[in-house]
């Protein structure tokens, strides 16, 4: 039994009023929960007291710039959307969140065929200050508190030293970078949704490094941005439908596998490029019994356009120069936000 996703939506910072820039970011968070739960609900033709009535598990993943966890967060904007009786889930996996909740979804469905599984989340980018608390606590959790915060290392820092062994030992250059970069932006450039819709790189952005081999547009940024999907068995969309309580002409998309992994290593400590995402590929293909050769789409995301090359390779079990070189010249889909 594979779970459908009926239907996905989004919200972003221009869905909204003038007025919203002055919004307090819980204002600016529960109201992007709201639009893109009525966005998606209004595509499935479902009722909002529908949904409260049929729903049994809500999947919500905590917004990072609130600095708020656990259980209060999930049970509030529960509250404030007017859903209660189901079970709560909570995901914490930070850009891996959104695919976590679904290989969360999956399971709950596995074990119960008749569960109506809402995953919604929604975050905005944090206040200055914010963000240097923030990235404090962030680099002592990864950095070794002896052999790398003394010597000044950070979560970035180490990224590029990463990034600049492994163009040396795969002979990818500054130009590889640069280009890869600018394939995603000449993407973003044409999607009126994109926080960078419409912005070239300018040469003097692609050549300023922040930390050495990486410039600002080859690092992922958080935008306010909501999201909200729907999953239930292919069973039960059937019987939803046959009741009128979603529209018929829906084509669900079937969740067919789902693997998460967690790297829990210092930096200092990795003996060579392995990270999670080899392992959390291999749970996804073993789930979904499919060969990686039969893979015609690849969706690809990571905080540094660097460590796409890298996770790409590890996905599929190709040699990392190969890799970018894909990146570079094929329609070769992958994203960085």
């Amino acid at each position: 039994m594979n779970p459908v996703v009926l239907g996905i939506s989004d919200s972003i910072a221009s869905d909204f009023p003038d007025e919203y820039k002055e919004w307090t970011g819980e204002r600016k968070v529960l109201e992007h929960y709201k639009k893109s739960i009525y966005d998606l609900l209004e595509f499935l033709e479902m009722k909002p007291e529908t949904l409260k009535e049929i729903l049994t598990d809500f999947v919500s993943i905590e917004p990072a710039s609130l600095g708020k966890a656990g259980y209060g967060h999930s049970a509030r904007i529960a509250n404030e959307l007017g859903y209660t009786g189901f079970r709560s889930h909570l995901m914490d996996l930070g850009g891996a969140s959104v695919t976590g909740a679904l290989g969360q979804a999956r399971i709950i469905l596995q074990s119960d065929p008749e569960a109506v599984v809402l995953i919604a989340a929604a975050d905005i980018p944090k206040s200055a200050f914010k963000q240097i608390s923030d990235l404090k606590r962030l680099n002592e959790t990864v950095c070794h508190p002896l052999y790398e915060l003394n010597y000044g290392a950070t979560l970035i820092s180490m990224y590029g030293l990463l990034m600049k062994r492994m163009m040396y030992e795969n002979s990818i250059t500054q130009k590889d970078l640069e280009q890869i970069t600018k394939r995603f932006r000449a993407n973003a450039i044409i999607n009126p949704r994109a926080s960078v819709y419409g912005q070239e790189i300018t040469e003097k952005q692609i050549t300023r490094t922040i930390v050495d081999p990486y410039s600002a547009p080859m690092i992922a940024i958080v935008t306010d941005h909501g999201f909200a999907t729907l999953l239930v068995s292919e069973k039960k969309a059937k019987k939803l439908q046959t009741q009128g309580k979603i529209k018929k002409g829906i084509n669900p998309m079937y969740l067919i596998g789902a693997g998460q992994a967690v790297h829990s290593e210092y930096f200092m400590f990795k003996g060579d490029f392995a990270t999670p995402a080899g392992r959390a590929g291999d749970l996804a293909f073993s789930t979904a019994g499919i060969e990686r050769e039969e893979i015609d789409y690849a969706w690809i995301y990571d905080c540094f356009v660097g460590m796409i090359i890298l996770q790409s390779s590890e996905y599929f079990g190709v040699y990392q120069k190969r890799n970018f070189r894909k990146s570079k010249k094929r329609n070769y889909k992958i994203q960085k936000w």
